[in-house]
């Protein structure tokens, strides 16, 4: 059987938050061997969970950055999930979830440069969905939620792999009412991902800022779910040669991709995004 394989750091107060919790609601056991997973050894491990026979919790002394390593895994999983905190100067209280990746030529917080691995896109919109409504259930209005654009390690992965993060200072980190809700809405966008039965149209973005306003408004509102979102910041560094390198990475690696949307820019960057999909045959939404 694939598992669902769920990682955090035992260094982050967040993410040993969220693990927690995702572990008392799935009465979850302790493995005590990596032979279990039929493997001998995994870097940085530091606690094993299986919980119900399909989902693994994965504790590492590894920065969730690093995380190379879940691909000695890839045989026995179906897609994977990183709980972690998010940190922002701003220190804008947020509950956010993205694809890791570095769609340009540099690693700035871990991965190799160039690389992305497989998106998770329907994992991601049930997340965002999730966070969106308990967050107002629970009371945490303050707390913003969104897509963050694909970003950061790790980046060798052949399985889908997506963040679910809290943000984005320590005050955040160690609120107990938002640890929870992160963890309930991991569980439940996983629930809902294996039931099969999504009517979300799988969509590619390009363009914006980092937190992917736009992207977010119409996941919300047009039952959008974004795999891999390239934005502004990266597009513009990138030549138009390398550009189509990574149009045609970011719609590869976000499964049962049928629209691109692309956010404004200029019109010969636009049009090396829109040549691209059409030869995917796909669906371009222009702004």
């Amino acid at each position: 059987m694939e598992l669902v394989i769920i990682a955090y750091s035992v260094n982050d107060v967040a993410g040993i938050g969220i693990a927690r919790n995702i572990i008392d609601s799935l009465d979850c056991k302790p493995l005590s061997s990596t032979r279990d997973l039929g493997i001998d050894s995994l870097e940085g491990l530091s606690k094993a969970y299986m919980c119900r026979s399909s989902v693994l919790v994965l504790g590492f002394s590894l920065d969730v950055v690093d995380l190379e390593v879940l691909e000695k895994l890839s045989h026995r999983s179906k897609y994977m999930v990183i709980v972690s905190k998010h940190s922002a100067k701003s220190g804008r209280p947020s509950l956010t979830t993205h694809t890791p990746g570095n769609p340009w030529g540099r690693n700035d917080a871990g991965g190799k440069p160039w690389e992305m691995p497989p998106s998770n896109p329907v994992l991601m919109w049930y997340t965002l969905i999730e966070l969106y409504r308990l967050s107002s259930k629970h009371g945490l209005q303050e707390y913003s939620v969104c897509y963050e654009v694909t970003h950061h390690g790790p980046t060798s992965l052949s399985k889908p792999i997506t963040f679910i993060e809290l943000g984005s200072s320590e005050r955040e980190w160690t609120d107990t009412r938002a640890q929870r809700v992160v963890a309930i809405a991991t569980l439940t966008a996983i629930e809902k991902t294996e039931r099969g039965d999504h009517d979300c149209v799988v969509t590619v973005g390009f363009g914006g800022t980092h937190y992917a306003p736009l992207f977010t408004r119409r996941a919300l509102e047009e039952k959008e779910c974004y795999g891999h979102i390239i934005p502004s910041y990266v597009i513009k560094e990138l030549t138009l040669d390398e550009l189509r390198i990574v149009v045609k990475k970011a719609i590869d690696l976000t499964p049962g991709c049928s629209r691109v949307v692309v956010e404004k820019m200029r019109k010969e960057v636009r049009e090396v995004i829109e040549e691209k999909a059409r030869i995917y045959g796909i669906e371009v939404v222009r702004y």
